[in-house]
């Protein structure tokens, strides 16, 4: 699914921080052939290099799944990425609970907190800053406008709960466009904390409905 030129597909990652680390082994039975993944090999050791520079901790590629989902584990982090098309990664989360429970595992009670990250993406509509600046109002920006000397309107807006990100549930919603063509296209960016995996799941079967609403916001058809 797309609403933009620029892309066929939008793409989200879910980061999965655990309370304590997973063996890699524990991952690569979850992520096998028997579910419908196809594991990554194991990296091949590597000859230490004369000076090597590391940015991050490394990752560990464990699976892929459907077309282009990608999972990763980070140990430092006790962290599992999961990444790919917003269909794709509905479904692979959907059925992790499941291949835990197979395994004696509560997922739910494993879990510390999950981070779900929409990038920047385009949706295409038309007059987009007008449209936006008709549905966002900014109270007393006639005062700004004098004072600068020159009559100011919203450009973009973001939404959030509660005030402060410094939780482990969070929402932010940013709406801004594309700046080399403000009149014909917007990019939106969701970011969502929840200490439940199940609550991250679901979350992640709204994103498609969060994108239809917006781009029919901006286009006046809930007026």
């Amino acid at each position: 699914m797309s609403y933009s030129k620029l892309l066929e597909k939008y793409v989200v990652n879910i980061a999965t921080f655990f309370l304590l680390n997973l063996p890699e082994g524990l991952l690569r039975r979850i992520f096998s052939e028997k579910n419908n993944f196809r594991p990554s090999p194991p990296p091949l050791p590597k000859p230490p290099p004369a000076m090597e520079i590391m940015i991050g901790p490394p990752r560990v590629p464990i699976a892929e799944y459907l077309t282009a989902t990608r999972i990763e584990y980070i140990p430092d982090r006790f962290l599992l990425d999961i990444s790919g098309p917003v269909e794709e990664v509905i479904e692979a989360v959907k059925r992790l609970p499941s291949f835990f429970s197979d395994l004696g595992y509560d997922l739910d009670k494993m879990v510390r907190y999950v981070e779900i990250n929409f990038p920047p993406q385009p949706i295409d509509v038309k007059e987009a800053v007008r449209s936006l600046r008709s549905l966002v109002i900014f109270k007393g920006s006639e005062h700004l406008s004098k004072l600068v000397g020159t009559d100011v309107g919203v450009f973009s807006f973001s939404l959030s709960f509660p005030e402060t990100p410094l939780t482990l549930n969070w929402l932010h919603l940013r709406v801004e466009p594309d700046v080399n063509s403000p009149n014909s296209r917007i990019f939106v960016n969701i970011i969502k904390r929840a200490e439940k995996l199940s609550e991250g799941a679901g979350f992640l079967t709204i994103i498609p409905r969060i994108l239809t609403v917006i781009k029919e916001l901006l286009e006046g058809c809930y007026d």
